[in-house]
C-alpha cells in the first residue's frame, strides 16, 4: 500500500512563508486569498513532500469553524515537532539555505540514519532535510 503525508503549518504571514520555502527550492502548488485580499492558504512542495501554510486569523475570527482555534495557535508554533523532508539533494538545499541566510539549527552532517541538516522557519517550525542511509543512492 502506498501512503503519503503532508503537513500544515499555521503561520502569521503566508506570503512570507511561501517566499521562505521558495528560497529553499520548494515550488508553489496552490494558493488562494481571503476576502481581505491577503493570502489565506498555500501549499509548497519539493518532489512528493508538501507543506500547507494556513494563515492564523486574528482574534475574533472563527478559525474555520474551530471553536478552540485561538487556544491551539497561541502557544509556540510547532513546539516539540520536527518535520522531515527526505530527498536526494540535501547538499543543494543546504547551500540554498545558507545563501538565503536561513536560521540553521543544526548544520549539514552525517548521522547514523543519514545526512541531514535542520532549519527553523520564520514562525519557529523545525524542518529537517534528510538523505536517509541507503536511500536515493
Amino acid at each position: 500500500m502506498k501512503a503519503e503525508i503532508s503537513v500544515m503549518f499555521n503561520v502569521k504571514n503566508v506570503e512570507r512563508s511561501v517566499k521562505f520555502y521558495q528560497a529553499l527550492g520548494f515550488d508553489t502548488r496552490w494558493a488562494w486569498n481571503g476576502d481581505d485580499g491577503k493570502l489565506d492558504y498555500a501549499g509548497v512542495g519539493m518532489g512528493g513532500a508538501v507543506i500547507a501554510l494556513g494563515r492564523i486569523w486574528e482574534a475574533g475570527a472563527t478559525g474555520g469553524g474551530y471553536s478552540d482555534y485561538h487556544d491551539w495557535v497561541k502557544g509556540p508554533l510547532g513546539g516539540g515537532v520536527i518535520v522531515n523532508v527526505e530527498l536526494r539533494s540535501v547538499e543543494k538545499v543546504y547551500a540554498r539555505a545558507k545563501k538565503a541566510k536561513v536560521k540553521i539549527e543544526s548544520g549539514l552532517r552525517d548521522w547514523p540514519y543519514g545526512k541531514a541538516f535542520t532549519i527553523n522557519d520564520p514562525d519557529g517550525y523545525v524542518v529537517k532535510f534528510l538523505r536517509p542511509k541507503g536511500e536515493f543512492a
